[in-house]
């Protein structure tokens, strides 16, 4: 069985600075990508159908920016499929359209059959292009930007390499563009709170993410034990260099080994629609790591409202997300045992048969 390469490029690797399409750049990754297939199954995550759109409508008269922005991609989204389509067909390679939202991500069913369906696309030796459908988005159901739509797909199909290809060459200590003493760090082991304060999450115009969303979309990868890389498109054979770890980038380090769960595990440590956070001492992390169910005695915090059966968060003491769980009990009843003096013993809040640790 082939290794899996997830690769998500953004708009600004696509456009020109006249707004249109940069087909030589799609034609060079489209090559880089051929090449790969021959030793990985590829799926790639695609923006750019908003300025696709603009090649052939401007809505100029259009005053609110979200039915702007989605009659763009409506327009444009056909017109990137085709580019990408034709350039494939070269090389005899069939293509396969997937509009996502976070709500295919969220419900169990609809996770599983969106995992079944690109796998079973991938077996056939059919490339998966997918991007988010920003026709039926709003604002609850918007990944934000494809960084976390990559992320997500990556940890669902359970990879082994997330390429989140930029217009800057990799993560720095702050945005080069604005900055020119701002350094660049080669590789990250661990994406602390501190880490992510270096980011400014400055949104160039025409784009939806900056480098603070590649950083939390590394961080969710990693936690599945997907090594992460951040790399300019604009650098020749980008693509290749990152499968062959030569890339010029950053390299975000998994911090978890990989595993494969089921598909319930795979829904429950991925995208399920967390109710609440819990944090858990470092006795409690040990028990969780040995396959043994989290007790209220282990709790030290909860945030947000839960019921039995909803799925919640779990942290360590670090703030570090370790796992997801189905709740045996209440935020309520959870926050008055964390507030005893004396903590109830062999209470379970999440039982280890319902428990998924990354």
């Amino acid at each position: 069985m082939k290794k899996k390469i997830l690769i998500k490029v953004g708009t600004h690797v696509l456009g020109r600075k006249n707004g249109r399409l940069n087909y030589n750049r799609i034609s060079d990754l489209v090559d880089q990508i051929i090449q790969l297939r021959k030793q990985y199954d590829v799926i790639l995550v695609s923006s750019g159908a908003t300025k696709a759109g603009k090649e052939f409508c401007q809505f100029e008269n259009e005053k609110d920016p979200l039915i702007k922005g989605q009659m763009l991609a409506s327009i444009g989204q056909g017109r990137l499929f085709q580019v990408y389509s034709d350039f494939f067909r070269e090389y005899s390679i069939i293509t396969a359209q997937a509009l996502l939202t976070i709500g295919n991500f969220r419900w169990k069913d609809s996770f599983h059959n969106m995992k079944s369906t690109l796998e079973g696309l991938l077996s056939h030796d059919i490339m998966p292009i997918i991007n988010e459908n920003d026709v039926t988005s709003y604002s609850e159901s918007s990944f934000g930007d494809n960084d976390q739509l990559a992320a997500l797909t990556a940890a669902m199909l359970n990879v082994d390499l997330l390429v989140l290809v930029s217009d800057i060459i990799g993560f720095y200590t702050a945005d080069p563009k604005r900055n020119p003493k701002a350094k660049l760090i080669r590789e990250v082991k661990q994406i602390t709170p501190e880490l992510l304060t270096l980011c400014e999450n400055s949104l160039s115009e025409g784009g939806t993410g900056g480098m603070l969303s590649k950083l939390k979309a590394a961080e969710l990868a990693t936690a599945h034990g997907i090594p992460t890389i951040v790399c300019s498109g604009k650098e020749r054979d980008c693509l290749l260099k990152a499968a062959s770890s030569k890339t010029s980038g950053t390299y975000f380090v998994p911090v978890n080994e990989k595993k494969q769960l089921s598909l319930r595990g795979s829904w429950m440590t991925t995208a399920a629609d967390m109710k609440g956070t819990i944090s858990i001492d470092s006795g409690a992390e040990k028990a969780l790591k040995t396959n043994k169910s989290l007790l209220a005695v282990g709790v030290t915090s909860v945030e947000g409202k839960f019921h039995e059966k909803d799925v919640i968060l779990i942290k360590n003491e670090k703030g570090i997300r370790i796992g997801t769980g189905l709740a045996n009990h209440g935020h309520d009843d959870v926050r008055k045992w964390i507030r005893a003096k004396n903590k109830p013993k062999g209470v379970i809040i999440v039982h280890k048969n319902h428990l998924y640790t990354l």
